[in-house]
């Protein structure tokens, strides 16, 4: 474990932007991931690198050589083993204040989502998404799911506001609906 001291150094930028108490939460944090594509993968190296406090992958995906050409957290060595287990052990290895665990099952027959900040699903079917969009709305658990092809992507969350009357999805309108919409998208093209 790290000292004060130690921490103020690693994450000197992103105590600028959200001083301690900001840190702190982020330390407290628990993601659970569905789904271990590469986009999963990036998604929390990103969470990862700044310190969040623990991350789960939930997903029974095998390592192929395709997640080998195409995915910086796992390795050729890999192939045929469990891809969260390995994107779990890349990913750790990037900051050892991190705690992740590796949820060998399929996404949809995840149910534990006690003391959960944030569920992030990555490249999951519809049916998976709206249940478990469902079970997130009526925990009041910030859900964001993510899909992408190429260089096009498809984000959507739902976050309750502070007072559980609107869901805010991107992008935002002037009528806020008074429950969570099916389907609002919000398309981003890299180039």
């Amino acid at each position: 474990m790290r000292t004060e001291t130690d921490k103020a150094q690693l994450y000197d930028r992103q105590l600028r932007l959200w001083q301690k108490d900001g840190q702190a939460a982020l330390e407290r944090a628990r993601v659970v991931v569905l789904g271990s594509s590469t986009l999963a993968s990036e998604s929390l190296k990103n969470l990862v690198l700044p310190g969040i406090g623990e991350f789960i992958v939930v997903d029974d995906a095998l390592v192929s050589e395709a997640d080998v050409r195409t995915n910086f957290f796992v390795r050729a060595s890999d192939v045929g083993e469990s891809r969260a287990q390995s994107i779990v052990r890349n990913l750790c290895e990037m900051n050892p204040d991190v705690h992740g665990q590796a949820v060998v099952k399929a996404p949809a027959d995840f149910a534990d989502l006690s003391n959960v900040s944030l569920v992030i699903a990555c490249a999951q079917p519809d049916k998976t998404v709206r249940a478990l969009g469902e079970r997130c709305w009526s925990a009041n658990i910030p859900m964001i799911t993510a899909s992408n092809a190429g260089f096009i992507a498809e984000i959507r969350s739902a976050v309750r506001e502070h007072t559980s009357k609107y869901c805010f999805i991107f992008p935002l309108t002037a009528d806020v609906p008074k429950s969570p919409p099916r389907r609002h998208l919000f398309y981003c093209f890299l180039c």
